[in-house]
């Protein structure tokens, strides 16, 4: 979030000085058991927004020439490939 957040000001994006906080609150009121609708795509195998999510992040910093290596769209991209079709993992 602290990613996005540096990005969204180096673009100029309004975004609240609290959105970080905010975001941490809403999960803390999350169920232990709750899970987003990533996450049950990711266990489900399913394809999902994964380019359009974390990689609009890794884009933009790329762009505007910041790092972002907290984002997890490197780690989750053979996952989303094995899920369009696009690779196939040993068994």
């Amino acid at each position: 979030m602290e990613e996005v957040v540096a990005l969204a000001r180096a673009r100029h994006v309004a975004i609240a000085g609290t959105a970080v906080v905010d975001s941490t609150k809403f999960l803390d009121t999350s169920t232990a058991n709750g899970t987003t609708s990533l996450q049950r795509d990711i266990a489900d195998g399913k394809p999902r927004e994964l380019k359009y999510w974390n990689g609009a992040v890794v884009v933009l910093g790329r762009e505007m020439g910041a790092s972002t290596p907290l984002c997890v769209y490197d780690c989750l991209l053979p996952q989303e490939l094995h899920a369009r079709g696009k690779v196939n993992f040993p068994r």
